[in-house]
This record gives C-alpha cells, sequence and structure tokens, in this order.
C-alpha cells in the first residue's frame, strides 16, 4: 500500500480495526463537533455502520428506521432555515472526516485540480455515499487518471464525481455488472464510458461506491462538483468544511522583473522577500527598491484540516496604496479553460507547503474571478504601501503588509559590449524579460563584445556587481528567433538561445517556442542514435508547456521512443510528430527493446470490505506497460482486472470465484509495442 504525504494519526477508526466498536452515540458526538452539517453525516454513517465497519457482515436493515427519520426531519430542517438563493448543502461522503489533502483549484503542473481530494486514513474500501439526492448516470474505468469514476446527477441539475474508487455498489445498484457486461462487449478492461440506462435514483446517504487508491495517487477520493462543462468548488457548492481549519501560512513575495531594464533592489534577477510573522499579522522583512515594470508573487499556502498537508488557496487580493491591483477567487472553472494554470501559478518559486500565486491575470487567463493587471509600472518616486491578503473558505485571512520604493535613479543605459576583459560565463538564467548572463572577468579594463552567432548584440545592461562578478542581461527584444550561439570574446557557449515564436536546433532535437517564450539548448550524449539528445530549457513558465520538441532528422522505427531526464520519463513513442516539452532538463531517443517481466499473483484482503483479490505486478524498464493491451484470463476464461498506475499491478477481483486450485494465464505491451506472455500462473484461494 503505498503511504500518503503525511505519517497518520490516531483516529477512532483504529478501534473498529481491533475489533471493538465505538457506541453509536460516541461516534455521533464526535462528527458533530466536525462541522454543521456532520449530525446528518453521523446519522448516515450509523445507519451504514453494519456494511461499512463490518466487512463480512449484510447490511442491517433493523439500523435503518430511526437514524432516517431523524436524518429526514433535520434535512428538511435545514432546508427550511436556508436562505432564499442558498445552494443546497451537501452530505459528506464518507464515513470518516479526517480532511482533505488537495483543494479546489490547486496548482497541477499543466491545469488547476478540479476537486477536492478527500483523506481515507491510507486505506481503501471506505464506502461512498451520494452527497444528495439523485440518479447515477454513468460509471468508467481508465488506467490512469481518477482510475475508477462514478457521475451522480443531482436533482438540481449539478453531477458530483467520485474518483479513485476501488468498486461500484453492486447489490441494489449492479453497477458492478454493468461495467462487467461493458467489458465483454469490448473486449478490456476499459470499455470507455457506461452509461446506466435508465439512470438510477439514489438518496442522499446512500452507499455508491467504496473509496480506493486506482488511477494516478495515493489512497484518497476524488470529489467533484460540475455544472454544466464547469468545475466547481465542493465547499462553495455546499460541501461541509473540515474541521481544524486556520488561517492560511504566508512564506512572502517575490518580485520578478517584467520588462528590461527592471530591476528589483538594484538587480535584474527576481527576489524573494521573506515574511515575518508578528502578533497583527505578516510584514515583509524589508523595503523593496524597485525600478521600471516588476511583477510581484504571492508564495503561500493552506490546509484543509490536516496541518501537515498543505494545499492551494481560494481567495488572494493585492493593493498598493489601498487600490486594488489583483483579485482572485477560484470558485469556478471551465473544463475547457482548466489546462490554463501555468497562467496563474509559478512554481520554481515555491516554498515547502505553499503554492505561488502571480499577481497579475496574463490575457490569455479565461478563468472567472481572476483579474488586475498586476503592480503598477508608472509608480511615483518615493516609498508605497504594499498589501497582500490570503483567505479560504472558511473566511480565515491573513495579511502581509510591506514597503515598496520607486528608485529616483536613472534606468540602466543599454550597451553594446561588455566593459572588461577575460570574461568567464558562470551561468544563465531565463527570464520574462529577457536572457540574464552570470559572468566573472579578469579585468575591468577594455570591453568584450558580446555576439549572437555571427552578429553583434543589439541591445544589452550590466550590472556590475561586488568583486569580479558582472551581470548582463539581454533583452527578450533583441534575441534571434532562430537559435544561435552565444560568444562572449573569443569564447564560444554549447548552448544556443532564441525567443518565440522561434526555434533552436541542438543534438539533432528541434526546440520550437511559442510567443513570448526564451529557450536555450544544447547538445547531449545518451542518445540511442547519433544526434539523438539535447538539454534543453524554456521560460517563462506561464508559456513554457506551449514548447514542442522534434527531432527531424531521425525516421521513425519499432522501439523508438522519447525520454525525459534519460530514461526516467517516457514521453511518446517517436512518430515524427511534436512531443510536448516537459521541463528543463535532457530529451533523448532510446530504443525499448525489452518486454514487460509478470511478477507473481498474491492474494490480498480489501480493507473494510473483507473481499479476495489476487494481484500481480509487472515490471518494465523502458516506456511502461501499457494496460490498454492487457488479456487476462482465469481458469481459461475471460477477466477484466482493475490496474493500479503507480505500482504497475494488475487486481483481480475473486468475488465469486470458488475456493480452491486457480490458473491465470494472459499477455501484455509495452507502449513500445513489446509484449510479454504471462506464463500459467496457479494460486489456491483459501
Amino acid at each position: 500500500m503505498r503511504r500518503c504525504r503525511d505519517e497518520e494519526r490516531g483516529h477512532p477508526a483504529q478501534a473498529r480495526r481491533s475489533g471493538v466498536l465505538m457506541p453509536w452515540w460516541c461516534s455521533l458526538l464526535a462528527s458533530i463537533r466536525r462541522s454543521p452539517f456532520a449530525i446528518r453525516n453521523a446519522l448516515v454513517s450509523w445507519c451504514l455502520r453494519g456494511e461499512s465497519l463490518s466487512p463480512n457482515s449484510e447490511f442491517r436493515i433493523l439500523n435503518f428506521t430511526l437514524p432516517l427519520l431523524g436524518l429526514a426531519v433535520l434535512t428538511l430542517a435545514s432546508l427550511a432555515a436556508a436562505p432564499a438563493g442558498a445552494v443546497p448543502s451537501l452530505l459528506w461522503p464518507l464515513p470518516i472526516h479526517e480532511g482533505c489533502t488537495s483543494s479546489f483549484g490547486e496548482y497541477r503542473r499543466t491545469h488547476f485540480h478540479g476537486g477536492v481530494d478527500i483523506r481515507t486514513h491510507q486505506e481503501i474500501g471506505w464506502p461512498v455515499f451520494a452527497v444528495a439526492d439523485g440518479r447515477v448516470t454513468r460509471v468508467r474505468r481508465e488506467p490512469g487518471g481518477y482510475g475508477r469514476v462514478l457521475y451522480l446527477e443531482l436533482n438540481d441539475g449539478r453531477t458530483a464525481v467520485y474518483g479513485h474508487l476501488c468498486r461500484f455498489e453492486q447489490k441494489r445498484l449492479h453497477l458492478e455488472s454493468r461495467l462487467l457486461a461493458a467489458c465483454e462487449r469490448a473486449r478490456t478492461s476499459f470499455p470507455g464510458d457506461v452509461e446506466i440506462t435508465p439512470p438510477e435514483p439514489v438518496k442522499a446517504g446512500e452507499v455508491v461506491a467504496y473509496s480506493g487508491d486506482l488511477g494516478v495517487g495515493f489512497p484518497h477520493l476524488h470529489f467533484e462538483i460540475r455544472r454544466g462543462d464547469d468545475l466547481c468548488d465542493p465547499f462553495v457548492e455546499g460541501l461541509p468544511l473540515p474541521a481544524g481549519m486556520t488561517p492560511p501560512t504566508i512564506a512572502g513575495l517575490v518580485f520578478v522583473p517584467r520588462e528590461a531594464p527592471a530591476t528589483v533592489d538594484g538587480s535584474f534577477e527576481p527576489r524573494f522577500v521573506p515574511a515575518v510573522r508578528g502578533r497583527g499579522g505578516y510584514r515583509l522583512a524589508e523595503t523593496v527598491r524597485l525600478s521600471g515594470t516588476v511583477d510581484v508573487e504571492l508564495v503561500a499556502g493552506d490546509h484543509l484540516g490536516v496541518a501537515s498537508i498543505a494545499t492551494g488557496l481560494p481567495i488572494v487580493t493585492a493593493s498598493l496604496d489601498g487600490r486594488r491591483f489583483f483579485g482572485m477567487d477560484l470558485r469556478r472553472i471551465s473544463l475547457a479553460r482548466f489546462k490554463e494554470a501555468p497562467a496563474l501559478f509559478d512554481p520554481q518559486y515555491d516554498r515547502p507547503g505553499t503554492n505561488t500565486f502571480r499577481l497579475r491575470r496574463l490575457p490569455w487567463l479565461e478563468v472567472p474571478h481572476v483579474e488586475g493587471s498586476g503592480l503598477p509600472g508608472d509608480l511615483a518616486p518615493g516609498r508605497h504601501t504594499l498589501e497582500v491578503v490570503a483567505e479560504n473558505r472558511a473566511g480565515q485571512r491573513s495579511m502581509v503588509l510591506g514597503s515598496v520604493e520607486e528608485a529616483a535613479r536613472p534606468a540602466a543605459e543599454s550597451r553594446l559590449a561588455l566593459p572588461g576583459s577575460g570574461y568567464r560565463l558562470e551561468g544563465t538564467s531565463l527570464l520574462p524579460d529577457g536572457l540574464v548572463l552570470k559572468l566573472s572577468r579578469a579585468s575591468g579594463q577594455g570591453v568584450t563584445p558580446l555576439r549572437l552567432g555571427a552578429s553583434p548584440v543589439s541591445s544589452l545592461f550590466v550590472e556590475e556587481r561586488a568583486g569580479s562578478r558582472v551581470l548582463a542581461l539581454i533583452p527578450r527584444a533583441a534575441l534571434p528567433h532562430e537559435g544561435k550561439p552565444l560568444t562572449i570574446g573569443e569564447y564560444t557557449s554549447r548552448w544556443r538561445v532564441a525567443a518565440g515564436p522561434g526555434r533552436i536546433s541542438a543534438g539533432g532535437a528541434l526546440l520550437t517556442l511559442p510567443e513570448g517564450a526564451i529557450g536555450t539548448a544544447a547538445p547531449a550524449e545518451g542518445g540511442a542514435v547519433p544526434e539523438g539528445a539535447a538539454s534543453l530549457k524554456v521560460e517563462p513558465f506561464s508559456v513554457s508547456a506551449r514548447a514542442t520538441v522534434t527531432f527531424p532528422a531521425v525516421s521513425p522505427r519499432h522501439g523508438l521512443g522519447v525520454y525525459y531526464g534519460g530514461r526516467d520519463v517516457f514521453l511518446d513513442n517517436w512518430t515524427g510528430k511534436p512531443v510536448p516539452y516537459l521541463d528543463a532538463g535532457l530529451y533523448a531517443l532510446r530504443v525499448d527493446d525489452t518486454a514487460p517481466a509478470w511478477g507473481q499473483p498474491q492474494l490480498v484482503t480489501v480493507p473494510h470490505l473483507g473481499d479476495r483479490q489476487v494481484w500481480i505486478r509487472v515490471t518494465d524498464s523502458g516506456s511502461g506497460p501499457d494496460a490498454r493491451t492487457l488479456r487476462l484470463t482465469l481458469d481459461g476464461q475471460p477477466v477484466y482486472p482493475d490496474w493500479d498506475m503507480d505500482t504497475r499491478t494488475i487486481r483481480l477481483d475473486l468475488r465469486g470465484v470458488a475456493r480452491g486450485r486457480h490458473v491465470l494465464a494472459g499477455s501484455i505491451s509495452d507502449f513500445a509495442g513489446n509484449g510479454a506472455e504471462l506464463p500459467p500462473r496457479t494460486f489456491v484461494l483459501p
């Protein structure tokens, strides 16, 4: 079982697992303290405790009557007391209320997180409840993503989505039978969407599935609320907030020069300024001196009832001298726009337990309730008051106050050459406003030409630091659109540089840059073919995901794939089509001609359900097993197991399988097309 990001703490479930069932009134009182809606959740949990806490027992109908009467009364009372137009409250979808490990709208590399991740005590098999009256309209099983997912259309038109499940409800809804029938028709474990026709009606609190860990991630329940094609924050939509929430934590602010030759404290480079916590909130540790147009970014985090697990922030506002220049309230994101997260987040500046929010809405970001043109670039000379507020859904706020001072000194002067001689290139950094060269020099006498290819640079800004250190900024406008090598005096770097829209060729790779990007590329070793590897880097992060990589001189062939970081991450088979840029690092063509290997069957008991499964791990040293090619038989008959992407494990449910000796056989291929037959493997079901 995979471990969660935090260490588990004690919980009444431990008493249940040890065979001691807590009195129902203790569970009820404990739950009431958790949230204003938890009394109804507690009653539902009491009704279903025989189903959820006693693995081998039948549903206990005698437990149903009085608790459900109480549930009905409380539900009607809460609806009657709700203000006109208020969003109907939802039930908590699990019998345990241990908080959340991820929030709505949180950063997920290339997209916003579309729901909340609810903690399941690092276990699978917990019953999952309908959060309101509605109809189960479809289920789906996929090898990655959400794994098993269920769609519940609520009576008010919204849709609740439950992801990473280990099983659908079978006893009344017959959802497992419907999935199996779809698998048999398609002859695969992954038949796509399985429409439930007619939809199965369910009541609030009824079990619709069981929590799991299939798809991507550790054991948890992913929960969404959708309105049409919009993803909505479940806590805005009526899901009870976890107990134990505290105000957000602010680590500090990052000041990033946006337009050359802007500076922060006299430097072309970004600067992180920590926030110091005091009685009245947070204050910046020092006054920040600005010159020119500069972006400010907030480094902050929150938690949803689990103090050791950081989550994102839903609400941020920022103002200068009392005038607001940015506002964000992530309550709704269109499915058509949920991949625009890079326009809001800047993860290169994250600290542990935080996200970094760009306090300026970029033009292509079309997410509701995110607005503002950022820190003004025409500040009057002198000191100004900067105020940034972070707020969570419980209404708890944290504020950081600071001072910024617009420098009255003249702007840096553009040059055509470097002052001094004997330069050595120590490193480079890509910034929104250009390429920064980190240099050391032997002498301050004379000048040193700087060329891109055969042409001298058309503009250059220089920052002379203490000792022999020098920073040189080549503005974006002065960079070529076709990659050129950088030459300093007589030294020519192996790196080629370009600004988008443009492209760079190096090591057989062609890096294509979008508008607004700056990229570097250099030949590297480790490719499977000559000129088949390059080190690539693209910034700023907001547009880097739009860059692509190709190897135009290399013809596709069996087993040839594109890998990131050596053999660490398989991106795609090399078909001649562009591969998306992932992150700074090595991109190489490699050959995978090794078939996957099968492990030995292992009998496992699913927690809380008590059912048996047989698990078989599949290993592969190259492109990785392609679960969609999996074919498996049990005693000669086709079966359609689950697939756990993270552990690369086949999981076959043994409900209905007779005790005794059984034989598994099958086949699977990796993404490169190398197939492997599973020799007959025998196991005994006691």
